[in-house]
């Protein structure tokens, strides 16, 4: 008879079969679009390094706030969308993302490579494009670099963004989400990275889609009481591509997922051909 947990894990979206070892995942999805949540709930987490430029604004804001270092980002505000955008570009300026895969991946064991996890927004293809390089280099196969993305609907999406404590400027929201469909988009069309030859997979991460366990006595959500966090028994994603196979899914899949494209991202100039897309053309 299976165990509690050895259910859980199934559920689980498993990179590799669950190595250890050798994985790479880059992780998209706009602003607001609850990557932290798929992180602890989806997917193995705790199995990865996770790279999230939101951790690094954390660390800099408190050395500015907590030390006579970075006094052009002491005191900021970050539930105005001014103090956030500066902060951004802060960061940004001193080439942290570069700098830190540099030491992370310095003088790494080829036999055994640490999982990383990329939280990237995907609004544009460098957000990948500039990693792959370093990561082969260092040895990673590209059969084990996966891609998922986190798809969130648009307005879902703006009220956690205004509800949680660094709120995004919402042209920047805007962006990101619209930005991200337009570079998952041309996956679907075919034109996958260089180098990128895992899994290609697609969470729909909206409340509906995610369905908790219930406590049968107390019908109540059951809570993981170490991590606080709500315990899920099923949740909505598709596999658009399988780990070292070629591009080229079955036609409903492709249509499933153009639905769900339509259904939740910003209608906006750059999503139309997106939104009205005929499957049919892109066998």
């Amino acid at each position: 008879m299976k165990t509690f947990s050895q259910y859980l894990e199934e559920k689980l979206i498993l990179y590799g079969q669950g190595k250890r070892y050798g994985q790479i995942v880059f992780l998209a999805g706009g602003a607001g679009s609850g990557k932290g949540f798929a992180i602890k709930n989806f997917m193995q987490g705790e199995l990865f390094k996770i790279r999230d430029v939101d951790e690094w604004k954390k660390a800099f804001q408190f050395l500015a706030d907590t030390t006579s270092a970075y006094p052009e980002i002491r005191g900021l505000k970050l539930r105005n969308p001014k103090d956030v955008e500066k902060l951004h570009m802060f960061v940004k300026d001193k080439g942290i993302k570069s700098k830190t895969l540099d030491l992370l991946l310095k003088d790494v064991n080829t036999k055994h490579l640490p999982n990383i996890m990329f939280d990237i927004t995907m609004k544009d293809a460098t957000d990948i494009s500039e990693a792959l390089p370093k990561l082969l280099e260092v040895g990673y196969n590209p059969k084990n670099i996966h891609l998922t993305w986190v798809l969130t609907n648009y307005a879902v999406a703006i009220v956690n963004n205004r509800n949680r404590a660094r709120i995004v400027p919402e042209d920047i929201m805007l962006l990101s989400h619209e930005g991200a469909a337009a570079s998952m988009y041309k996956v679907i069309k075919g034109n996958l990275p260089r180098g990128l030859e895992g899994g290609v997979r697609v969470i729909l991460n909206n409340r509906e889609n995610s369905i908790p366990w219930i406590d049968p006595d107390t019908k109540e959500v059951m809570i993981d009481h170490k991590s606080g966090n709500i315990i899920i028994k099923d949740f909505t994603y598709l596999t658009f591509k399988k780990e070292g196979k070629s591009m080229g899914p079955e036609i409903d899949v492709k249509r499933q997922l153009l639905s769900w494209i339509a259904a939740n991202v910003p209608k906006t100039t750059l999503t139309m051909d997106m939104v009205e897309s005929d499957p049919e053309e892109n066998k």
